[in-house]
Parts: structure tokens; C-alpha cells; sequence
């Protein structure tokens, strides 16, 4: 059984970060994946970029690592209202300050995606979707939508975060089964737990037939050291979810 773990949008929250990593320590998993979005919205962008580099694990980029490493401008996001576009605004433009030049262009030279087969089964690891960065696929995404893209991407499994909720959704299709994980967000949650979250991905065969199993951990951090660090920065706490 090959074990791994997948984390993503950690948003400068560098406490959480260290909570999740070391939470995968003590499940024993030696590989991990990270699926993008270092930075943004929290206020130690810098230190989470350090102690990801620091890991050697495989990176995939996310939309807010593009703009910020581009310089774009924006970080592709799609804001709902007036508010949380203004917010959203405070935010980048905080990134973009606090990243220097070494570290945005390590963003930027970020691989968009990683693929790779185990027991047969084709699997994909991006951030936002198999054709697009910044796409949402939110856990009520229909499931033929999904399906088709799979099959345009040549993948029975894909891995994927940028919505902040983690799930994990499988369908049968004529040419076997396909999976959708999202590993959920390590900074910012939006599920209505404020814990940070990753997932373990189990893959197997049983009577030779592939295996596809997750478990979502959420342990608990100190939410009062990234409170503090936002208010020594002057980053309003909402920005994170506190």
C-alpha cells in the first residue's frame, strides 16, 4: 500500500503548517505532496515558502503562487462581493510586498502539474483543475463535468485543492472507476471547521483490482500565534478566517 500525503493552500499560515506537518510525521507517511498556494491572505509567506523548500517535496503551483512569483497584478481569484474583493486586494498586495525577488521567481518557476501510475490507475495532481489553475471545482461540481475532464486529461485519479473543503468523490464509468480528491486547505479552511486539513491518499490493489482510499486528518493548531503575527503585520485576521 503506498501512503501519501496531500496538502495544499496553506496561505502563509505558517503555524498551521507546522501543526500539519507535523501531524503527517507522526502518521508515519514518508511521502507527501504539496498542491500549491504558499502564500496569500496570511502573514508569513516567507517562512511557509522556507520550511515547504526545506521539505524537498514535490510542489505543484497554485494561482496565488503564479501571481504573486509573476508579479501578475492579481492572483486569479474570484471574489463574490464588493468586500471580500477589497480584501482580497489588502491581500496580494501584502504577498507581493513581502515575497522578495529569489523567492517569486521559485513561485513562479513552479511545475503546473504531476502525473504518474500506480497499479494501473493514471493519476494527476494540480491544483486548481486538469485544464485550469484557478478553476473550482467545489464539491457539488456535476458529476459527467467531472468525468469528462478526467477523461480529457487521461487520468482516473485526480488530486486537486484550491476550493479550501476537502472531499473525495468516486464514479463508475463504462472504462472503470474516477476519482476526485481534494485535499482541503492547511490555512484557510472554508468548511466550516477552522482546523487546517490534509489528506492521507492510500493506494492499492485488492484481488487485483486498484484501491483508491482517503482519510482527511484535521489537527489542531495555535490560531492565537497567527493571530498575532497578522496583528504585528498589520494584516486584518479576517483575511485568514479568524
Amino acid at each position: 500500500m503506498r501512503r501519501i500525503a496531500l496538502y495544499s493552500d496553506i496561505h502563509g499560515n505558517l503555524a498551521a503548517l507546522d501543526a500539519v506537518l507535523a501531524d503527517i510525521d507522526a502518521s508515519g507517511i514518508a511521502e507527501r505532496i504539496c498542491l500549491g498556494d504558499l502564500v496569500g491572505y496570511g502573514p508569513e509567506p516567507v517562512g511557509v515558502i522556507e520550511r515547504v523548500r526545506a521539505t524537498g517535496d514535490p510542489v505543484i503551483q497554485g494561482n496565488y503562487d503564479r501571481g504573486v512569483g509573476g508579479r501578475l497584478g492579481d492572483c486569479g481569484c474570484y471574489y463574490p462581493t464588493p468586500e471580500s474583493k477589497a480584501d482580497g486586494a489588502v491581500s496580494y498586495a501584502f504577498a507581493v510586498d513581502a515575497v522578495g525577488d529569489e523567492d517569486a521567481a521559485w513561485l513562479a518557476g513552479l511545475r503546473s502539474d504531476l502525473r504518474f501510475d500506480q497499479g494501473g490507475l493514471r493519476l494527476l495532481i494540480c491544483h486548481g483543475s486538469p485544464r485550469r489553475i484557478n478553476e473550482y471545482l467545489m464539491p457539488d461540481r456535476p458529476e459527467s463535468q467531472l468525468v469528462r475532464l478526467a477523461a480529457e486529461a487521461e487520468a482516473d485519479v485526480v488530486c486537486c485543492g484550491h476550493v479550501h473543503v476537502p472531499y473525495h468523490r468516486v464514479f463508475d464509468t463504462a472504462e472503470g472507476q474516477v476519482h476526485y480528491i481534494n485535499s482541503g486547505s492547511v490555512g484557510k479552511p472554508k468548511d466550516g471547521d477552522p482546523r487546517p486539513s490534509w489528506v492521507e491518499l492510500r493506494l492499492g490493489e485488492t484481488e487485483g483490482e486498484p484501491r483508491v482510499e482517503t482519510t482527511v486528518h484535521r489537527p489542531e493548531y495555535d490560531t492565537e500565534r497567527t493571530r498575532a503575527a497578522m496583528e504585528a503585520r498589520g494584516v486584518p485576521a479576517r483575511l485568514i478566517g479568524l
